[in-house]
């Protein structure tokens, strides 16, 4: 596991880059990673929260929870932010859960077709427990 130092460097980094148009909240349960966006992941701000990801992804981070409850919107470009990461997890051993989508969100994953290949989670916490259950 990181040192402290080595997280809170990690932390300001992943924040830093996330701050210009998607607002992302970030903080860690142990070794699984939680994204807290805000507001609507589309063509504009689907780029803040892919360099985010990329980012803790190169850095070492391996298990991620997107917390989707004030995500009102998902657009395509968003979609496919969620499954190049999710790529790029499976292939570092790693995984990507969701979690409190709203119905609008949850309809758009449904449709997309990750539900196929994603597990969505109804908190924060039976996602972080799910990962914890291997």
């Amino acid at each position: 596991m990181p040192s402290p130092d080595l997280e809170t460097g990690l932390l300001y980094t992943l924040k830093k880059e996330a701050g210009s148009v998607l607002p992302i909240d970030i903080w860690y349960e142990g070794e699984i990673w939680v994204f807290h966006p805000v507001g609507s992941i589309d063509t504009t701000s689907s780029v803040d929260l892919e360099g985010t990801l990329i980012e803790g992804i190169d850095q070492g981070m391996r298990w991620v929870i997107p917390d989707l409850t004030d995500v009102r919107y998902v657009s395509s470009a968003g979609i496919r932010v969620f499954i190049s990461s999710a790529k790029v997890l499976k292939r570092e051993t790693g995984d990507l859960r969701f979690s409190t989508p709203n119905n609008n969100v949850s309809e758009v994953l449904r449709l997309s077709g990750l539900l196929k290949f994603l597990k969505v989670y109804p908190d924060n916490a039976a996602a972080i427990h799910s990962f914890t259950q291997k």
